[in-house]
């Protein structure tokens, strides 16, 4: 599968602008390693390449949550992107992103804008010459994301003012986690790691006090500040990324779900039945079954 794109861009009412915060676009991609991108199918307004770049009339927040890639603006410059960062994008600043080819990633976004965006992402929360957060792998913040597109998915017109409570959910998680993260002077180099090899290994048994060792910590010391600067165990973090890619898998994809099982690092699809029915209280068929409505 090359690229699983889901995306709504909203028309904007009146009342809406009045308001003072709306939702203009928001949507998820998954970029498989060598796919171009990015991929076809959204409007002239949003669309990009690598060489033209875009500016938009609106505010972003793009969360990249597996992979890498370059993000570079006129303002900022350019930036290395790794699993975890937070791109913040600015009305009518210049900018561009693309996926490492060799990794590919996995984001998610939204779009908003609005006289009351311009107060929530303003200085010192945001800047626009340091647009790249560094936050993390945070499950509790890509559900949000999830959480607000699956409402627009559902009913596009549904909630046009009591929705925006969302946007100002994931952007006050954001500055909680960055302002976190700074208070302990920034996610180490060895945690960051560490998050990035399990995300990129998380279907293969992992030997956490071996990976300890390879990034120089001893695992106590390991587990704990792991623990400190993502809220889970290392343990933990590992089935929370397996958990989530088989929900994307019961969602978006046919594949039978001993399949799915597989992919995600299960022996068995008694062992995968059994886990994700203890996390979700379903059974993965049901879930599927209500995920798409029947």
């Amino acid at each position: 599968m090359p690229h699983k794109s889901h995306f709504r861009y909203l028309p904007v009412l009146a009342a809406q602008r009045q308001w003072g915060l709306y939702l203009t676009d928001c949507g998820y991609t998954r970029i498989d390693p060598g796919t171009p991108y990015p991929p076809r199918g959204h409007p002239d307004t949003h669309a990009f390449d690598w060489k033209k770049g875009r500016t938009l009339d609106e505010y972003a927040v793009v969360y990249i949550t597996r992979g890498r890639g370059t993000f570079e603006t006129r303002l900022s410059g350019r930036h290395t992107i790794e699993a975890g960062d937070v791109l913040v994008l600015f009305p009518g600043v210049w900018h561009r992103y693309t996926p490492d080819a060799k990794t590919g990633w996995d984001e998610q976004w939204i779009g908003f804008n609005g006289e009351l965006a311009s107060q929530l992402v303003r200085a010192p929360f945001f800047l626009q010459r340091e647009p790249v957060l560094r936050i993390g792998g945070d499950e509790s913040l890509r559900q949000r994301f999830i959480a607000l597109f699956n409402d627009v998915k559902h009913d596009p017109a549904g909630a046009p003012f009591s929705g925006t409570s969302r946007i100002v959910e994931i952007l006050g998680l954001i500055q909680e986690r960055s302002q976190n993260v700074g208070a302990r002077g920034r996610i180490s180099d060895v945690i960051r790691e560490a998050q990035n090899r399990i995300l990129q290994q998380s279907a293969r048994d992992i030997d956490f006090a071996f990976l300890s060792r390879t990034l120089g910590v001893s695992y106590t010391t390991f587990r704990r500040r792991f623990k400190q600067q993502t809220g889970v165990s290392p343990a933990q973090f590992q089935s929370a990324i397996r958990l989530n890619r088989a929900r994307d898998l019961l969602m978006s994809t046919d594949l039978p779900i001993t399949d799915i099982a597989a992919q995600t690092g299960f022996d068995t699809i008694y062992y995968f039945s059994e886990f994700f029915k203890k996390k979700t209280g379903q059974a993965p068929s049901d879930y599927r079954a209500q995920s798409r409505g029947s």
